[in-house]
């Protein structure tokens, strides 16, 4: 597999513009984390995000790991390193915060640990561990319904701190799958859809963001931790695949093609994600406190929005990019042996 030539091209604006919208989106939701028991608009907004965004990140760093045999080989250097230096950080982060008295609302589920992450960048060793063994599990009879097997089961447990740190790597498995059998010709089908349906699915999952369990989408709780029992936690993640599915084909549908001013936030996503962490919401929280938006519901929902645009911008500023890649880089240096040339 790792032979196949690789068709899928180097830089794609379609999906660096999918990547902004879900980078904006996971700053929203981390924010909106915060007041999500104070207005139920908040919830129901939280829950939507939810329902789709992150499923459809592990699509799309699917369809780009054709090359497996080149995603093993880099995986270390490209996933877990990164991984383990913004950790670190964020760790370092959330201690302070915590001591601050500025992050209260989830100073009960920190764990300030490299091996058991309870940051968002639980997402990139997953990524880690999904292209260290995509050659092999795509080598697999049938990897994708393997893959949504393993993500229905996975939440049979009662280790939920475990499952907390490494849960999204088997429940977001079905979607990371998905996109790497994802060929262009499938992918160009679905960009030119008819885009009338695509938008029909995006307003009618308001329905299941507003009904359904909070806890419907959470890849990283047990179905014990969640409230469910095994039977009911199965059904309840089938009906999250099902509409995450549908709404990523119908997010990819509808998005814009060509390059634009967002685009550029799609091309530093590492960066943006790492941004979106850090400072959504603690960002937010510090200004809160000097402004007070929270007094009124609507106020603070338009400024938590502005305040994410602002913050995905302002990571994507190619000189932080231009920095990060330097660090990295130079920490590579260190680890790495030379090829001799």
């Amino acid at each position: 597999m790792g032979e196949k030539r690789v068709t899928v091209s180097v830089r794609d604006s379609q999906m660096d513009n999918i990547k902004a919208i879900l980078l904006f989106f996971v700053a929203l939701g981390h924010t909106l984390d915060v007041y999500k028991d104070v207005w139920n608009v908040n919830m129901y907004l939280m829950k939507y995000i939810y329902l789709f965004h992150m499923p459809l990140f592990a699509f799309i760093t699917g369809y780009f790991t054709k090359n497996t045999e080149k995603a093993r080989n880099f995986a270390i250097e490209k996933c877990l390193i990164p991984y383990v230096l913004l950790q670190s950080v964020y760790v370092i982060i959330g201690k302070m915060m915590i001591y601050m008295g500025l992050a209260n609302f989830n100073s009960g589920v920190f764990n300030g640990s490299l091996l058991v992450p309870s940051s968002a960048f639980y997402y990139l060793l997953a990524v880690f561990v999904w292209k260290l063994t995509a050659k092999e599990f795509m080598n697999l009879r049938h990897p994708f319904i393997i893959s949504v097997v393993l993500g229905l089961l996975v939440s049979v447990t009662k280790m939920q701190e475990f499952h907390m740190g490494y849960g999204a790597v088997f429940a977001l498995l079905p979607f990371f799958v998905a996109g790497v059998l994802c060929d262009e010709k499938l992918l160009f089908r679905i960009r030119n859809s008819k885009k009338i349906f695509s938008i029909l699915i995006l307003v009618l999952s308001i329905i299941p963001a507003v009904k359904l369990p909070y806890s419907i989408h959470s890849v990283r709780s047990s179905y014990q931790t969640a409230g469910f029992n095994d039977v009911l936690g199965i059904g309840y993640r089938i009906i999250f695949y099902i509409i995450a599915l549908l709404m990523g084909y119908a997010v990819i549908c509808i998005t814009s093609k060509k390059r634009n001013v967002f685009t550029h936030i799609g091309e530093a996503s590492i960066l943006v994600y790492a941004g979106s962490t850090f400072l959504a919401p603690h960002g937010y929280l510090i200004l809160n406190k000097i402004f007070g938006f929270s007094k009124n519901n609507w106020i603070n929902l338009i400024a938590m929005m502005i305040y994410c645009i602002i913050l995905i911008w302002m990571c994507a500023i190619p000189t932080f990019l231009k920095l990060y890649n330097w660090i990295l880089s130079k920490i590579n240096d260190l680890l790495f042996k030379k090829e001799n040339s």
